[in-house]
């Protein structure tokens, strides 16, 4: 990797890499960009305020009006940047609409901002020095090449990729690097980071009647589509065929007629294909849509790819339809449409099994809800209710994907192991017991979606996100829950919008998250992933207790198909640190 003339690398690609001495020293920020000629990384250089931007705004003219107030009207984005920061200079981060990481230094006094936009669909690293200098990064591979910021793999974030199958922010794969969180900036200064108030807007007023509060939210949600669709090419929507999308495309289609398009991939597997459905609604709006198929050798390319050029490995087996639906969107489209954000923002509730045991089974005594899942298990018409009881910490109920147990991690790496620490086990403990509904819908804000967004830096395909629309954002956030979820129905508010648009027989069916029947790709070849990245050769050998690895992989070999999910992250994991050696 190219270096500068003060030390530090180039960014790898499009994006910034930079570092922050403490408050005093000479020479207290720098910075490196690449990629200029891209239009997405700007250099921000604004009266008292030096910095970089990587991403996109959306409605920065309306911005700058509001900034006017009979003043001169600035008349780019840096230049607008810098004058947010100084109407606003405590959150004005959060005033700003699009998908960006953003560090700006404030040459009066003496502090340095970094925030990246609630999407997460830019990333921003960084890593305090034992010395008090600020290293920073959109890329993580060019954060830890940088002098001064060591390479090494944090143990407690191995714990909770095993546990997670992904690991969330702030934390990373590297020990003493960090992510900045979604919509929660810091400010540093002085050599010591802080949080970054967030922007004071005053939430909307919502009608009392659904009807006129689905009418406002369709006026946002059409607002933020327009902003988002290219006026000089085509764009299109991924469609599933769920409320979320078909919705996205209808309001893309109407601001667009002509020109949107829509992309399903679909499945040999009938539980996993949507397609069908996703081509009734496309044919409805009158759009054209892509119906697109891979086959085994796509999915194994797509998994090699992921493995290399992923930031840190991810186990959503959803990420190898994704990067090839990007690649086949890549240079067709210029921009896509993603409706990832809604569930977050409107709030799912958990299961009743799972309200039941987090409500009143976990104040059961662990040794006590053992035995009596014992017991229920060796009944057979009792055994159904055994979830109810067979868990050790209650956050394991609310878990998204099936990683390896915290007492099974611990004899596979053979040391002790706490959650503790993880971003998920925090935001569990922050709600009360019967708080079940904000808890669930907290959490799922805490899943990463690596699979969008390290696609999206993979391919350079530009995706959008209108649910993440601050406007948007803003009117669900202040929806009274009758609006969201009433009697088991969920995004009640969305359903109204939508049923004023496509026939409900369309789009009101049975429906689940974007899926790839990953077990399919692990048992093909005989079981050649597993025979080929758990091997004997496997740096995951490295990593674990002697001989701990083996009884998994013997377990699947010889046919025992109950522990696949947990091979497949060993898989991703096994693949990744392939590409990334010296980790181990």
């Amino acid at each position: 990797m190219a270096r500068d003339e003060v030390g530090f690398p180039s960014p790898s690609g499009p994006g910034f890499v930079g570092r922050c001495a403490p408050s005093g020293e000479p020479e207290p920020f720098r910075c490196r960009l690449s990629g200029e000629d891209s239009g997405q990384v700007y250099r921000i250089a604004s009266g008292r305020y030096a910095g970089a931007l990587w991403g996109e705004l959306y409605g920065w003219q309306d911005l700058a009006r509001a900034l006017a107030d009979g003043a001169p009207r600035p008349q780019d984005l840096p230049t607008l940047v810098g004058a947010a920061a100084a109407r606003w200079p405590e959150d004005f981060p959060g005033r700003l609409k699009g998908l960006f990481a953003l560090v700006l230094w404030d040459q009066v006094e003496r502090r340095l901002w970094l925030y990246r936009d609630p999407s997460a669909a830019r990333g921003l690293y960084y890593h305090l020095a034992a010395g008090g200098e600020l290293h920073f990064a959109t890329r993580l591979d060019d954060l830890v090449r940088q002098p001064g910021v060591e390479r090494r793999l944090a143990r407690r974030s191995l714990h909770e990729y095993l546990r997670f199958l992904d690991i969330s922010t702030p934390n990373t794969l590297y020990q003493d690097v960090y992510s900045v969180e979604p919509g929660q900036g810091l400010l540093f200064r002085d050599g010591r980071l802080g949080a970054l108030p967030r922007a004071r807007v005053a939430p909307p007023q919502v009608s009392a009647d659904l009807d006129a509060a689905a009418a406002e939210l369709e006026s946002c949600l059409q607002a933020a589509v327009r902003a988002r669709l290219d006026p000089g090419g085509r764009s299109a929507v991924f469609l599933s065929g769920g409320i979320d999308s078909a919705l996205l495309c209808s309001l893309a289609a109407e601001a667009d007629p002509g020109r949107v398009a829509a992309v399903t991939v679909g499945f040999e597997a009938p539980g996993y294909d949507e397609s069908a459905a996703a081509a009734r609604i496309a044919a409805f709006l009158g759009v054209t849509h892509h119906r697109l198929r891979f086959g085994e050798a796509d999915y194994l390319a797509a998994l090699e790819q992921l493995a290399q050029g992923s930031e840190q490995p991810f186990a959503d087996p959803a990420g190898l339809p994704t990067l090839l639906a990007f690649q086949f969107c890549r240079g067709r489209f210029a921009t896509v449409l993603d409706g990832t954000g809604a569930d977050t923002l409107l709030g799912v509730m958990p299961a009743r099994h799972a309200r039941l045991a987090v409500g009143w089974s976990a104040r059961l005594p662990y040794p006590l809800r053992r035995a009596a899942a014992g017991i229920l298990g060796r009944v057979p018409r009792w055994r159904g209710y055994r979830p109810l009881l067979d868990f050790r910490d209650p956050e394991e109920l609310l878990i998204r994907w099936n990683g390896f147990r915290r007492e099974e991690i611990e004899v596979l790496c053979g040391e002790p192991v706490s959650l503790a620490h993880t971003r998920f086990y925090r935001v569990f403990s922050a709600f009360p017991r019967h708080a079940h509904y904000q808890r669930y819908s907290a959490l799922l804000g805490n899943l990463p979606d690596d699979r969008l967004h390290q696609a999206a830096l993979l391919t350079g395909l530009p995706v959008r996100f209108p649910f993440w629309d601050s406007a948007v954002e803003r009117c669900l956030g202040a929806l009274p829950l009758a609006f969201r979820y009433r009697a088991g129905e969920s995004k009640v508010i969305l359903r109204r919008v939508l049923a004023r648009r496509l026939p409900e027989t369309l789009w009101n069916t049975p429906k689940h998250g974007f899926d790839f029947p990953y077990h399919d790709l692990l048992k093909s070849r005989d079981r050649y992933l597993v025979r080929r990245y758990l091997g004997t050769a496997s740096p995951l050998r490295e990593l674990f207790a002697p001989g701990r690895l083996d009884p998994w992989v013997d377990r699947f070999l010889a046919g025992d198909d109950g522990p696949a999910f947990r091979i497949w992250g060993l898989v991703i994991l096994s693949a990744w640190l392939e590409w990334h050696p010296g980790l181990v």
